[in-house]
């Protein structure tokens, strides 16, 4: 799974709040530079921490960006950081040109010209951090935070052009959860999503960087293992698959817990074949564990 926005941390409710506090550091940048431009133009007193060093901490901007932003996630993400070192060095700039103007010097064009430069990449910069967030909520599924099927299928064609370039291995695993409709019909549907978040989060902390968990629909995952031949993706899903046999998802209600298994169908994705037929291997060998007991991994051999 992509540690990136939203996906590890962030909910959409979350992802939608941090569009909504964008945009309104958008308007609040907007006051600042209007009520900047009146006291280089119009002869009106800046306010007073617009002199200060610290000017960037102290607008409302700078006040949500350093003590107000409650998204882990964001903290290190390079757009983020970026627009960061742009605030300051526009808030630097403005105290340039303000300290300029109280002493009564004329204002240097080259000087301005950096100033507004800088300040319209700061709202660039936010407005791409912005797209980015847009664009990982429309990659999401709303319920799990995995990826969704139409990120699936970008990503498998991905991986298939970087097989047909490389030479490289993929293998591809369909995992369903054992007996959910069970969970569902004893907790209700409130703990059987619970159980698909926490399960969705244990795997995802499982698999390596490069790895891929999506949801397929219903109980049913597909993850994409790049780089992997089948009996490493084989030893790589059995460690997980007995792990989360061992797990006690904790619910939200009371000190209960739920435990599941899960079976998994693990298959080669070949450049001879198309990615449907690689999916529906990987469904063929899931459908072999289920119909052998279940809470096990099954390999799709196409010499088999």
């Amino acid at each position: 799974m992509k540690k990136a926005i939203h996906q590890q941390s962030s909910t959409p409710q979350n992802a939608m709040q941090m569009l909504r506090d964008l945009d309104t550091g958008i308007m609040n940048h907007m006051t600042w530079m209007k009520k900047t431009h009146r006291a280089l133009i119009c002869e009106e007193q800046p306010e007073p921490y617009d002199l200060s060093e610290e000017a960037h901490c102290h607008c409302k901007f700078g006040r949500w960006y350093y003590q107000g932003n409650n998204y882990p996630e964001l903290r290190e993400n390079p757009v983020f950081l970026k627009i960061g070192a742009l605030h300051q060095m526009m808030h630097d700039d403005a105290r340039t040109l303000l300290q300029a103007k109280a002493a009564g010097h004329k204002i240097d064009h080259v000087e301005y010209d950096k100033f507004m430069d800088g300040a319209i990449s700061f709202k660039w910069e936010v407005r791409c951090l912005q797209f980015e967030i847009v664009k990982s909520i429309c990659t999401i599924d709303h319920l799990t935070g995995a990826w969704n099927r139409q990120s699936m299928m970008l990503k498998l064609t991905e991986e298939m052009e970087r097989m047909t370039r490389s030479g490289q291995f993929c293998c591809i695993c369909m995992m369903d959860i054992d007996h959910f409709k069970d969970v569902n019909d004893k907790h209700g549907h409130s703990v059987g999503d619970q159980v698909l978040q926490a399960s969705v989060q244990f795997i995802s902390d499982r698999l390596r960087k490069y790895d891929s968990i999506f949801r397929y629909g219903g109980e049913e995952f597909l993850v994409c293992l790049p780089e992997t031949q089948l009996e490493e993706a084989e030893s790589i899903l059995n460690r997980i698959r007995t792990e989360l046999t061992e797990y006690a998802i904790p619910l939200q209600e009371g000190d209960s817990t739920v435990s599941i298994s899960a079976s998994f169908g693990i298959a080669s994705m070949t450049t001879e074949m198309s990615i449907q037929d690689a999916i529906n291997m990987a469904d063929h060998a899931l459908l072999c564990a289920k119909a052998t007991g279940r809470n096990k991994v099954c390999v799709w051999r196409i010499d088999d």
